[in-house]
C-alpha cells in the first residue's frame, strides 16, 4: 500500500504551538485546583478535558493536512482558535449542573468534533484502501464525534441505552483517547515503518488498536463476553503498538523525542495490563481492579503518559530524524 512521506507530516508550531501552551497552563492550573479543592472536578472530568485542552490541538498538528500543497490559509490558522474557545465552552460545561445549559456549552466541542469527523470522511474517501496510514487517521477523527455526542449526553444528564454516569462520560473520554488519539498514534507509527520488514505484523495490530474503540463500544450493548474479546483485542493491538513506537524511538536521533516515545510505550502496557485485569473480572463478575482504581490509575497512565508523552516524542521525532527508523530495522526485500 502506498503512504505518505514523513516529510509531509507537519510539526506542531506557529499558532497551533501557542494554542497548545496555552491549553496546557489551563489544564494544568485546572488539575491542581482540582486536587487542592477548587475548582470542584472529579478525574473523570480532569481526564476528558486534556482531549480538547492539549490532547486534539496537539494531534491534529502532526496529522497530515488533506491540502497539504497549499500553505497555511488564514481560515485554518483561525480555526486553531476555533477549537480553543470551544475548549473553553465545554469546561465550563461541567460548572453548571446537568441540563440544557451546560449540554449547550458542551455542543460547541461537539461541533468541532463534527467538522473533524467530516475530514475524516472526506480522508477515508481520497485514500480509500490505498494508505492504511491515512485510514487510520480517518478513523481516528471519525470517532471524535461520538466522543463528543457522548460529551453532550452527559452535560445534558442523558442515559442513552440505559447507562448512567460516570458510564455516560467515561464513554465520551474512551472515544478521545482509545479511539482518536490511538488511531493517531497508529498511523504516525506505521508511516515510520512501513517500508520495513516489520510493517506487516504491525499493521495487523494496528487494525486492532483502530477497530477495536467501535467494537467495545458496541460490545457493551452484547454481553460480558463479547466485552471481554473487545478489551482483549485492544490490549493485544495496544501492545503491538507499543511495540512499534520503541522501535521508532530507537531510530530516531533526538533524544526527547526517543524518551518520550519509550515512556509512552510503557505507560501503554501497564494501562493496557490494568484493563485487561479489569475485564477478566468483570466476565465472573468478581472485578480484580475496581471502577474508582481504574479511573486513577488506568486513566492516567493513558491520557497523561501514553498520550501526552506519546505526542510530545513524535512532535521530537519530526524535528530530529537523523538516524531513521527505516535504515536501523532495514527495508523490505
Amino acid at each position: 500500500m502506498k503512504g505518505l512521506e514523513m516529510r509531509d507530516v507537519p510539526e506542531a508550531g506557529g499558532s497551533f504551538g501557542l494554542v497548545v501552551l496555552l491549553g496546557a497552563a489551563v489544564w494544568l492550573g485546572m488539575a491542581a485546583g482540582s486536587w487542592s479543592g477548587w475548582p470542584q472536578l472529579g478525574v473523570i472530568e480532569v481526564l476528558f478535558l486534556l482531549a480538547p485542552w492539549i490532547v486534539v490541538p496537539l494531534a491534529t498538528s502532526l496529522i497530515p493536512s488533506l491540502d497539504d500543497s497549499q500553505p497555511l490559509t488564514g481560515r485554518q490558522r483561525a480555526s486553531k482558535w476555533v477549537i480553543f474557545a470551544a475548549a473553553g465552552l465545554a469546561t465550563f460545561s461541567f460548572f453548571l449542573p446537568a441540563g440544557m445549559g451546560a449540554a449547550s456549552f458542551a455542543g460547541a466541542w461537539l461541533l468541532v468534533c463534527a467538522v473533524f469527523a467530516l475530514r475524516g470522511l472526506r480522508r477515508l474517501w481520497r485514500y480509500r484502501v490505498h494508505s492504511f496510514s491515512q485510514f487510520c487517521f480517518a478513523i481516528g477523527e471519525a470517532y471524535l464525534i461520538v466522543g463528543g455526542t457522548w460529551l453532550v449526553a452527559s452535560r445534558m444528564g442523558l442515559q442513552p441505552v440505559g447507562f448512567q454516569e460516570p458510564i455516560v462520560l467515561l464513554t465520551a473520554v474512551h472515544f478521545h483517547f482509545a479511539g482518536f488519539l490511538s488511531a493517531v498514534l497508529a498511523g504516525l507509527s506505521y508511516e515510520r515503518l512501513r517500508e520495513t520488514r516489520w510493517s506487516k505484523p504491525l499493521g495487523v495490530a494496528l487494525m486492532a488498536v483502530v477497530v477495536g474503540p467501535g467494537l467495545l463500544g458496541l460490545a457493551f450493548l452484547v454481553g460480558p463476553k463479547v466485552k471481554l474479546a473487545a478489551v482483549m483485542l485492544i490490549v493485544i493491538g495496544q501492545f503491538g503498538l507499543a511495540t512499534g513506537m520503541v522501535r521508532v524511538a530507537l531510530g530516531i536521533a533526538n533524544p526527547v523525542g526517543r524518551a518520550m516515545l519509550i515512556l509512552s510505550s510503557g505507560c501503554v502496557v501497564a494501562g493496557m495490563a490494568l484493563a485487561a485485569s479489569w475485564a477478566l473480572g468483570e466476565y465472573p463478575l468478581q472485578p480484580f481492579v475496581d471502577l474508582g482504581r481504574m479511573e486513577r490509575f488506568h486513566g492516567a497512565l493513558n491520557a497523561v503518559g501514553f498520550g501526552v508523552c506519546g505526542l510530545i516524542g513524535w512532535m521530537n521525532a519530526s524535528r530530529g530524524r537523523g538516524t531513521a527508523a527505516v535504515a536501523l530495522w532495514g527495508r523490505k526485500d
